[in-house]
């Protein structure tokens, strides 16, 4: 029987890899795509990995590239990136500006380039992130602690050094890279025709605890290994996140992430000319004389090569016979044996993995979806919490009421972000006081005039709610004769900079998201959502349960917080993101 095709085109980011490999191999097998498009960092990869595969009746697209810079800095040296001002601030504000285009970047570019159904991610991104061209934070950071002394203590010649020392520590750090990946592919799967993304992660140790004897020549766990590991479980808990993301797709699409918990290997057996780190990385090691010098002073751990002699006056390859565990390494027989040992490292089949990877995407209940046994295992919302919530509610709104006129209204106070649910709820219960009932159904009478002149009363005769929502950062935004005015206390939350320029587009932005906006167009919204509201309520009494679900308000009354909760569930932002504006 022919299987029905579950992907037109896969994508393989890391496909030039050991488990990317196997996953075309076996996605061919079992998904039968049209084509598959092998991503890896360069060309020369790709390549090689498009002609180990080319027995594959499917299809084969070369994409080199880094999927974690902007598109437009491929191929540049990191060097080069660090050096060079206009290089820096790019990639810069790749990771850090919170206005950067993410269509800009690698990872949308390919993807919206080859519009696959399926992307598989074999990238190793925890390594990639944690051990970038030699750096890493911990060295950058002591590093630039060293210069930083110097400037201070009056080498203004190492100015220049502190510089370049701060750039690289600046885009080193693992968290900030991170969390751009994933804002990056979340928005890049919002924006494209994906349905299922599965990511090979990593353990950083292979599945060892933390004190792993070995890994990248390290003679115990380094700050830098740990870092690994962390970013790791950090991109798990993004995935996490990721995959309990509403999407404005009615479809969504499916998030996965299979965890191997050992060393994965071996790509090949044989002979190999070993590389040593060195200046300007890796370089092919030849047998040299050994010296002998007394311990009667400071040791120096690194001497130029050159300054040794040739084994027996000649070149003599530094050759073993061995296995090759693709970015892991290549190891000699001994450590091959030591790594995979009982209650070491022991190792997985890249063909294993990928095996897991695909049976994924097609559904099967392997049991090793990470993401699914997170989610498993969460302690969920409870039955006595809900029941205690109705009972919290009514107490406070009792002692509100008890107490009126010794406190103020309780609005909100901005503790809980983002502040643009403060303006909200203040927008709400602006318009319940000023609508003078309840009921949604009434409330729905209103037009946008209507509201706008009730809502302008109800402020003029409370003057004290005005200064409790101005007083918590949320200003008052009015527009008369095409003028904007802003009534506002010492301090406004939005935006979250000491100064900034102002224009009609930016003046509309910080009122969807921080502002309470009281100009006419604000008013038709709350007109559309109040419709909205009224229209979602469930018939449970003729469709039963099945007419609630999480697009149903559940009351007949207008209340502030629970309509917010309403709106922040189910509208939908000018991005496609849940939880944001519809209209």
């Amino acid at each position: 029987m022919t299987r029905r095709s579950s992907a037109e085109t896969l994508l393989i980011l890391g496909g030039a890899g050991m488990v990317g490999e196997q996953v075309a191999r076996e996605a061919a097998r079992e998904l039968l795509p049209k084509r598959i498009v092998i991503a890896a960092l360069t060309p020369a990869e790709v390549d090689e990995a498009i002609t180990r595969l080319d027995d594959l009746d499917v299809e084969l697209i070369a994409a080199p590239g880094n999927v974690f810079l902007p598109q437009s800095l491929q191929g540049i040296p990191r060097e080069e990136l660090i050096s060079k001002k206009e290089y820096f601030d790019e990639l810069f504000a790749e990771v850090f500006s919170p206005t950067i285009d993410f269509r800009a970047s690698a990872l949308f570019q390919v993807v919206d380039k080859y519009k696959p159904d399926v992307i598989v991610d074999c990238i190793n991104t925890a390594t990639a992130i944690s051990y970038q061209a030699g750096a890493d934070e911990f060295n950058s950071a002591r590093r630039t602690k060293v210069l930083l002394d110097a400037v201070e203590g009056g080498e203004s010649a190492k100015l220049p050094d502190l510089i370049r020392s701060v750039r690289e520590l600046l885009v080193s750090q693992g968290v900030p890279q991170i969390t751009r990946h994933i804002l990056f592919l979340q928005r890049t799967i919002e924006e494209t025709s994906v349905r299922v993304y599965v990511k090979v992660g990593t353990t950083g140790t292979g599945g060892m605890g933390i004190n792993i004897p070995y890994t990248h020549s390290e003679d115990k766990p380094s700050l830098q290994l740990l870092a690994k590991s962390a970013i790791g479980f950090a991109h798990t808990g993004l995935l996490f996140l990721l995959a309990r993301t509403p999407s404005s797709d009615k479809h969504g699409t499916i998030i996965k992430e299979v965890k191997p918990g050992a060393m994965i290997g071996f790509k090949r057996l044989g002979r190999t000319h070993v590389k040593l780190a060195g200046r300007g990385g890796r370089q092919p090691a030849y047998l040299v004389s050994p010296k002998v010098e007394p311990l009667d002073g400071a040791l120096v751990t690194h001497q130029p090569p050159e300054s040794y002699e040739r084994f027996e006056g000649r070149d003599v390859p530094l050759e073993i016979i061995g296995a090759d565990t693709g970015e892991n390494g290549f190891f000699s027989i001994g450590e091959f044996q030591a790594i995979t040992y009982p209650r070491q490292m022991e190792y997985v089949t890249p063909e294993e993995v990928a095996r897991t990877a695909v049976l994924e995407i097609l559904g099967a209940s392997t049991g090793r979806d990470v993401l699914s046994a997170i989610d498993g295992a969460i302690t969920d919302p409870s039955y006595r919490a809900g029941v205690l919530r109705e009972r919290a509610i009514r107490q406070m709104q009792d002692l509100e009421q008890a107490l009126s006129g010794e406190v103020l209204p309780s609005i909100a106070v901005g503790h809980l972000g983002p502040p643009k649910l403060s303006k909200l709820l203040a927008e709400a219960y602006l318009l319940l006081q000023a609508a003078g009932t309840k009921s949604i159904d009434e409330m729905t009478a209103f037009d946008a005039t209507a509201w706008q002149h009730r809502v302008e009363r109800y402020l003029s005769d409370n003057p004290r709610v005005a200064s409790t929502i101005i007083t918590i950062g949320i200003p008052l935004l009015r527009e008369v004769d095409g003028k904007f005015s802003l009534t506002r206390g010492p301090r406004v939350n939005i935006p979250p900079l000491p100064e900034v320029a102002l224009d009609e587009e930016s003046v509309d932005k910080y009122a969807r998201t921080g502002w309470v906006d009281l100009r006419p167009a604000n008013f038709e919204i709350w007109v559309k959502r109040i419709a909205a509201v009224a229209a979602s309520r469930p018939d449970i009494v003729t469709h039963g349960s099945s007419a609630f679900d999480l697009t149903k308000y559940p009351g007949d009354d207008f209340v502030p917080g629970d309509v917010v909760g309403w709106l922040f569930t189910t509208e939908i932002d000018e991005q496609g993101m849940v939880g944001h504006r519809l209209f």
